[in-house]
């Protein structure tokens, strides 16, 4: 069950299949109190965010260790606000997460087991706050911003409450693209988010039953 896990609980703290290049960023700023204005884009993009009432997307995974290793991981996001998400992995195995709001499932087929969850605690608290839209712009210190020429991207490392710092990356749109960060062990995990739709799904993609003669773990 560990080895599952890694996909989210070393993250859902999210990256690219390719690192961007230092040479491909155009600049960068050390903002401060006095350098508001450098961060409206980035708080209307949060506003964005906050404000849409749902939104589904693919997403690429990748995780790389401090050993040299590493692991891909791709499927589908879904998210219902307030408190319903989806999280369907697709690659390289098939696990999914989904919670309707009060309960939180994570069912393995190939395992025949299903975990009953009651919290966050097991995925990740601040990322799904912050794509469930209920993390604001006076919620996010920034630490670093820049813009990425090339990709057209622009990238915030910041910190969300007492929350380890994060790299967060919007299109030109204002969309968000991929959330990066490293973890104690200085492991690197990045998902990137693609073909995004932000029509909120119906209510019946976040609810989930048990198959026949699958395992059920209540950890509540």
């Amino acid at each position: 069950m560990i080895r599952r896990l890694l996909a989210l609980t070393l993250g859902i703290y999210l990256l690219f299949p390719a690192m961007v290049s230092a040479s491909a960023v155009e600049q960068v700023w050390q903002l401060d109190a006095e350098q508001g204005d450098d961060s409206d884009f980035f708080r209307q993009s949060i506003k964005k965010l906050s404000d849409t009432p749902g939104f589904n997307c693919n997403f690429d995974q990748l995780i790389v260790y401090t050993d040299g290793g590493g692991q891909r991981y791709s499927g589908e996001l879904a998210v219902r606000k307030p408190g319903h998400f989806r999280w369907q992995y697709r690659q390289p195995y098939e696990q999914l997460y989904v919670g309707d709001g009060k309960v939180i499932w994570h069912y393995e087929a190939d395992l025949m087991q299903a975990e009953r969850l009651s919290n966050l605690e097991a995925v990740d608290p601040v990322v799904m706050q912050l794509l469930d839209g209920r993390i604001s712009f006076s919620d996010i210190h920034i630490l670093r911003q820049e813009h990425d020429k090339k990709l057209n991207l622009w990238r915030y490392q910041v910190h969300i409450g007492d929350a380890p710092a994060v790299w967060l990356g919007f299109s030109r749109h204002g969309d968000l693209s991929f959330i990066e960060r490293q973890d104690v062990l200085g492991n690197s995990n990045r998902i990137t988010l693609s073909a995004c739709s932000f029509i909120a799904p119906a209510a019946n993609v976040f609810s989930f039953t048990p198959p026949d003669g699958v395992e059920v773990l209540d950890l509540r």
